[in-house]
């Protein structure tokens, strides 16, 4: 039976200190930026119930944390779940695979052999020829971090090839890594995919911001004590995010002033405010605001009541059927929200996201129609 880790929603404290470190930050505010075509391709989902049955899942953690089931895949690579994911996506845009000029993959893990590109796979798949490509490892904020690299890399598409893929896969079945212990309560890692098509020439949402920061005062929260070479994987150790978390949590008690917890919290809720700030919209004025699919506790504290609205718009409940499918959470409840009729065109949207680094970072977008392919 696994036993219950002593966790919170936030990282605990410790004993120690670490210097204040000044936050690194980028603002992209784009011209004329659209997704004009999403795809997302999940596998079924596993009951918490059966995982707590078989010994996999703590049975305390289920029952507070409110998880009902988690996306788990079988032998399909990360690869070629995210070519299924950008088909779709690319059947949903106007362009197609002719107007790609640029294909930005996103990971947080193994993607297939060591020393090899899972971006040019896509490719190849995909038969996208004649394009750059490169692949994005910024762990969960990888699909937001290709956002603001697309709002850069947008002016410099040729007038032949206009548009940019953005892909992102995760498969966590390895014998080196235990989902079900995998983070604070509630956050479980899942499998799954996503895919945005972004274009200058329209879309079906806009993107008006695009804010990211970098916390590296907190950097060793996803480290612990492990050593920087050889790398965990090359030697077959077990990955232990959740004792890496526990160890940082022992040696630092304050960072600038204030408990970690608090930190992590104020740097949630900066980064969202500001991406709201970039797009002149108002915390009020936000239809959903799309997180990482975790425990209720630390979405409703970190982002949530900080902008002052109600836990009901983050779309936590769906996501406690999905669990934390990487980089995919917030395109995955966007997909949801379009398909089930629970958007208009006008709506704003936020979607937020946290990352080792630590990173945070949002996106705001205003839904410019309804895309014909939810009809």
């Amino acid at each position: 039976m696994v036993h219950r880790r002593e966790q919170s929603p936030a990282p605990a404290l410790g004993a120690g200190r670490v210097p204040r470190t000044r936050h690194q930050e980028a603002r992209v505010k784009p011209a004329g930026m659209f997704l004009a075509g999403l795809g997302c391709w999940q596998p079924d989902a596993f009951p918490a119930s059966e995982a707590v049955a078989a010994g996999l899942y703590d049975a305390t953690v289920f029952a507070e944390s409110g998880l009902r089931s988690v996306l788990v895949a079988g032998p399909e690579s990360p690869p070629e779940m995210a070519v299924h994911a950008a088909r779709t996506a690319l059947g949903h845009s106007a362009g197609g695979v002719a107007a790609i000029g640029t294909v930005l993959h996103g990971s947080t893990f193994y993607q297939g052999p060591e020393m090899w590109s899972p971006t040019a796979f896509v490719m190849r798949e995909l038969g996208i020829a004649g394009a750059t490509g490169t692949e994005i490892r910024n762990g969960c904020n990888s699909m937001l971090a290709g956002l603001e690299l697309a709002a850069g890399l947008l002016p410099l598409q040729s007038d032949r090839r206009p548009d940019i893929l953005l892909t992102t896969a995760d498969n966590f079945n390895s014998p080196l890594f235990n989902r079900w212990d995998s983070g604070p309560m509630g956050v479980i890692a899942a499998d799954a995919a996503s895919s945005v098509v972004i274009s200058s020439r329209g879309g079906f949402a806009r993107v008006d911001a695009v804010v990211s920061r970098v916390y590296p005062e907190f950097e060793a929260m996803a480290r612990g004590d492990e050593p920087l070479f050889p790398p965990t994987g090359s030697t077959g150790r077990r990955i232990d995010t959740v004792q890496r978390a526990q160890q940082f949590n022992e040696r630092v008690r304050e960072v600038g002033g204030m408990s970690v917890g608090d930190g992590i919290a104020k740097a949630c809720s900066e980064t969202a405010q500001s991406a709201l700030d970039e797009a002149g919209v108002k915390a009020a004025d936000l239809r959903w605001v799309l997180v990482p699919n975790g425990d209720e506790a630390t979405t409703r504290n970190c982002v949530m009541e900080p902008l002052g609205l109600d836990v009901a718009q983050s779309q936590w409940e769906f996501g406690c059927g999905i669990g934390h499918a990487s980089s995919s959470d917030q395109f995955i409840a966007l997909d949801h929200l379009l398909r089930t009729g629970r958007l208009d065109a006008g709506d704003h949207v936020l979607l937020f996201g946290g990352a080792p680094g630590w990173s945070a970072a949002a996106a705001v977008l205003t839904l410019t129609e309804l895309p014909s392919w939810i009809q």
